[in-house]
C-alpha cells in the first residue's frame, strides 16, 4: 500500500482525564500530518471526559464501568476504520512531528513500529527516564530484549491486523498488558522498525494509578514472568533470574518484605543464586545462610548507604 493513502488512528483510553485531554488534544492537532481518526474510550469516568473529548471532535465510546487500559484499548482497535493504529494514553503528549516521521516508514513491510520515549516530571518538566531502543539487541534476542527495555503504552504503531490476529492485549491484565502484548508480537515474528527519536512524551506523577499500586505492578510482572519460565532457553532464563532478583529489590524498597521469597524463587528456578554480589562477606554468608536471609542483609545495607 502506498504510504500516503495509509489511514492512520489515534485511539485514546481514558479514566477520568478530563484535566489533561486539552494538553493530548493540543499536540494531536499540531501534528505536521493530520491523523486520519481520533477515538476516545471513557473508561467509566466521573469527571466530564466525554464532553471535553466530543468538544475537541474526537468520537467517544463510553463505557458505564471501569474495564480497565486492555479492554480499553481492544474495543478501541474494535471501532477503527484505519489500517495503522496508535494508542495514547490521556495525560501524555505526542511531539508535532510524529505521525508524520512514523507514517514515513508505515510500508507493506512492517507491521509495528516503535519510536523513543521521554518520561517528564509533571510537576517540575524534568527528563526523568529516556527510553531508547536498539534495534540489532532486540532482533537477536527480542524476549529478554524486552523484558528488560520495555515498549510503553503509547510509542508503538500496529497494523490494525497484525494487532487482530495477536489476540489484542490481554484483558485480565490491569498492569504489563503492554509488555504481555509485545513479547506474543515478536514470538509470531512480527516485522518492527525502530525510529530513534523522542516522539512521544509520558508524564510521571506521584498521585498516578500504577504510582499509587507499585506492589501489584511489580507482582503483575512477575506473574508474566513465571508464566514464562517452563519454556524459557537458556539465555531467557538469565535474563528471567535477573529480573527476578531486580524485583524483590523493588518490592523490598517498597517494604513488602513478605512478597520477596516469590521473587527470588523465580529467580532460583531460572538458575540464579541470590542475592548477586562483589561483596566477599556476603559471598562467605551465602554459603552458609539462606538466599532470603543475606538478600534482606544486603537489601538494608544498600537502603543504610543510600540515606
Amino acid at each position: 500500500m502506498n504510504v500516503a493513502s495509509a489511514r492512520f488512528a489515534l485511539l485514546v483510553p481514558c479514566k477520568d482525564g478530563a484535566r489533561f485531554l486539552p494538553r493530548l488534544f493540543a499536540s494531536a492537532s499540531a501534528q505536521t500530518r493530520a491523523f486520519d481518526e481520533i477515538v476516545v474510550f471513557d473508561d467509566g469516568s466521573s469527571d466530564g471526559s466525554s464532553d471535553v473529548a466530543r468538544s475537541f471532535g474526537a468520537r467517544v465510546i463510553r463505557s458505564s464501568v471501569n474495564v480497565g487500559p486492555a479492554a480499553a484499548r481492544n474495543r478501541l482497535a474494535e471501532s477503527s476504520t484505519c489500517e495503522w493504529l496508535h494508542f495514547h494514553d490521556a495525560d501524555d503528549e505526542l511531539d508535532p512531528r510524529y505521525l508524520e516521521r512514523v507514517s514515513a516508514v508505515a510500508d507493506d513491510d512492517t507491521d509495528l513500529i516503535l519510536c523513543d520515549m521521554l518520561w517528564l516530571e509533571e510537576a517540575t518538566g524534568r527528563v526523568d527516564i529516556r527510553w531508547t531502543y536498539d534495534a540489532t539487541a532486540l532482533a537477536r534476542d527480542p524476549a529478554s530484549y524486552l523484558i528488560v527495555n520495555p515498549v510503553g503504552g503509547i510509542n508503538g504503531l500496529y497494523r490494525r491486523r497484525t494487532l487482530v490476529e495477536s489476540g489484542g492485549f490481554e484483558e485480565s491484565l490491569r498492569y504489563w498488558e503492554d509488555l504481555d502484548l509485545h513479547l506474543r508480537l515478536a514470538q509470531r515474528g512480527v516485522r518492527t522498525r525502530i525510529l530513534n527519536e523522542s516522539l512521544v512524551t509520558a508524564h510521571r506523577r506521584e498521585s498516578s494509578h500504577s504510582n499509587a499500586n507499585l506492589r501489584a505492578v511489580w507482582l503483575a510482572k512477575l506473574g508474566l514472568l513465571e508464566r514464562m519460565l517452563p519454556s524459557a532457553a537458556p539465555r531467557l532464563r538469565a535474563t528471567l533470574a535477573d529480573e527476578g532478583e531486580r524485583i524483590a529489590h523493588r518490592l523490598a524498597a517498597l517494604g513488602h518484605w513478605r512478597d520477596v521469597p516469590a521473587a527470588l524463587s523465580l529467580c532460583q528456578r531460572a538458575g540464579g543464586n541470590p542475592p548477586s554480589t562483589h561483596s566477599p562477606g556476603l559471598r562467605l554468608l551465602k554459603r552458609v545462610l539462606p538466599s532470603t536471609v543475606t538478600f534482606g542483609l544486603q537489601a538494608r545495607l544498600r537502603h543504610h548507604l543510600a540515606r
